[in-house]
């Protein structure tokens, strides 16, 4: 077991090529497992036929709301920290643990609350047809109830990221993951639960996250500490928390936002469009997550070296990371151009629309997900160093700035061709603009 002053050395001394996958290797595996789950429980809920996993993407944007608490306030608490341990200020990181988990209950409490009040008005305005309504309440109204569960589970998550403890947070997510792809089947088939059996599952998975990376929290290996002890009284450290980690909640929240405009434009050609788009969204996270893990490693690295004013280390492990992520997601894109056939039969065999439709769109996104890597590490490496402005500004634009006014405006010259092409297109105006973030902020960092 590393002492703390073991772990501060091997952030801020160990080699970048050996630390960033020492402490992304897990998390690309807790993340793989995840997006593995998703895909399983897509497979298994889209068995119920095409208006049962439409009913999934209906519901995307409602986890993604619930992802954009957890990750703004984790992320939030876990910048900060980062940069608190890189200055070995380890008291004043465990006050952010401990306030941010607080806030976290408080606020995914009301969420859950609105979330089953709402919830029929909030679905159809998301694009549910009144064949998809009825799987959709079904399956949201149960991901509501566990809503506290899935925020704390992103926010231990972060924390234990953000002082290096990757494997431990991997150990959360993979344990929840792994019951939940063995009781969606049990839940959905065995039990005949249907679509209600893939939510159930899901909110057992989230608990025993959640409660696995908060043992590891409480233990010894933890340089943060979580105790009422440490819950601050400072409304400051509140705000600290809530307004560093803007930039996550505006990204995920543009990712809900996005996801609503795309269902509510595939609706307009039917039930299988949005059971295409659904499909094609699910592989494509699973390969992006590859991205968000290895970058989730080297976020840590980045805020330990800039705590520690090591600014060339800074900027080695930006270079690194994007050449690493650039690759990954190129042979990624490559698969799910020549592969988008086999993968589409996987989900629908005997559905030709629903294939017909993800295999063109499949062309798209793949030959777009190489400016994800930009985008990413870009968004990540501003939010830890506390570049709070530039964060949010390159967070709010693949799925928002840019991309709400492309869902909005090519349908309505391309047709269905332009919903399957706003998000590809989005991504690369994007990735153009976070690089040119990225060398403004390289720019004016001191140079040692």
């Amino acid at each position: 077991m590393k002492t703390d002053d073991e772990q501060y050395l091997m952030m801020t001394q160990m080699p970048l090529q050996r630390l960033i996958p020492k402490l992304a290797a897990p998390t690309m595996f807790s993340m793989m497992t995840s997006a593995v789950y998703n895909a399983a429980d897509a497979w298994f809920v889209s068995q119920l036929g095409d208006s049962a996993i439409a009913a999934t993407g209906i519901c995307l944007p409602l986890t993604a709301m619930i992802q954009a608490v957890g990750f703004w306030i984790g992320m939030g608490a876990s910048s900060n920290i980062s940069r608190f341990l890189g200055r070995k200020h380890n008291f004043k990181a465990s006050i952010i643990a401990s306030s941010s988990t607080l806030l976290s209950i408080l606020i995914s409490l009301v969420l859950a609350v609105l979330g089953i009040w709402l919830n029929q008005r909030i679905l159809k305005y998301f694009g549910s047809t009144p064949t998809i309504l009825p799987y959709a309440q079904d399956y949201s109204k149960i991901i509501f109830l566990g809503t506290p569960f899935a925020c704390l589970s992103f926010v231990f998550n972060n924390l234990l990221r953000a002082q290096g403890r990757a494997v431990f947070a991997m150990a959360g997510v993979v344990s929840g993951a792994i019951i939940n792809i063995g009781l969606d089947p049990f839940f959905i088939y065995h039990l005949d639960l249907g679509i209600s059996g893939a939510a159930i599952s899901t909110v057992i998975c989230q608990c025993i996250s959640s409660l696995t990376m908060l043992i590891a929290l409480k233990s010894k290996k933890s340089m943060v500490k979580l105790s009422l002890k440490f819950l601050s009284k400072n409304k400051g450290v509140y705000l600290l928390i809530l307004s560093t980690g803007l930039p996550s909640l505006f990204r995920q929240g543009c990712s809900a936002v996005a996801t609503v405009l795309l269902n509510r434009a595939g609706a307009v050609y039917g039930d299988a469009a949005v059971a295409a788009m659904s499909i094609v969204g699910r592989v494509s996270f699973l390969i992006t997550s590859l991205v968000g893990g290895f970058g989730q490693g080297y976020q840590p690295v980045v805020g330990f070296a800039y705590g520690a004013k090591n600014y060339s280390r800074v900027k080695k492990a930006y270079k690194f990371s994007l050449t690493v992520c650039l690759t990954i997601l190129f042979l990624g894109g490559l698969f799910c151009i020549f592969q988008a056939q086999k993968i589409m039969e996987f989900f629908r065999a005997d559905s030709p629309k629903v294939i017909e439709i993800g295999k063109e769109t499949f062309l798209f996104y793949g030959l777009s997900l190489p400016f994800n890597s930009v985008i990413i590490l870009t968004n990540m490496l501003l939010q830890v160093t506390g570049e709070k402005f530039l964060a949010s500004l390159t967070s709010v634009m693949r799925q928002g700035v840019v991309f709400i006014p492309m869902i909005l405006i090519m349908p309505e010259f391309l047709g269905l061709k332009g919903v399957e092409i706003s998000q590809p297109l989005s991504d690369a105006f994007s990735a153009a603009i976070a690089i040119t973030v990225a060398l403004h902020f390289f720019k004016k960092m001191p140079l040692k």
